[in-house]
């Protein structure tokens, strides 16, 4: 009996002390998916998490990214995603991201506009592909 409370004590402290990461703050900080698609860009919405399997981006107050695409070059269903890290820095409404991908490097340049508190309007201004296969 006294084991298994100290053992619930013990996991009890360690879940304490782990901290989940604050992604509350000024745009385009946290975690992001595509709602719609448009000729020159996209819609993307703020979400609490990305589910598997769907693209996204997660944008990190220190600069650091994640950006959830394909795993590999075949896009026919069922699609498998994986997380890249990158890195993005915001000069006025324009985004510059950079990711590696499954090929090589993926770069970014997007014009954001806020649409409602938790959607974004991208205008995709460039994108680069830098392949390494």
């Amino acid at each position: 009996m006294k084991s298994s409370m100290m053992w619930t004590l013990i996991v009890g402290a360690f879940f304490a002390c782990v901290q989940e990461e604050d992604l509350s703050g000024p745009l385009p900080i946290g975690s992001w998916v595509q709602v719609e698609r448009l000729d020159q860009g996209l819609t993307i919405q703020q979400v609490s998490d990305i589910p598997s399997n769907t693209y996204g981006y997660r944008f990190l107050p220190n600069g650091k990214m994640i950006n959830r695409t394909l795993s590999g070059w075949c896009a026919t269903p069922p699609i498998v995603t994986q997380d890249y890290e990158g890195t993005w820095r915001l000069d006025g409404d324009i985004l510059t991201w950079e990711s590696p991908f499954w090929g090589g490097t993926e770069i970014q340049e997007w014009k954001i506009s806020p649409t409602s508190q938790n959607q974004l309007q991208v205008e995709v201004l460039r994108r680069d592909y830098v392949y390494t296969l």
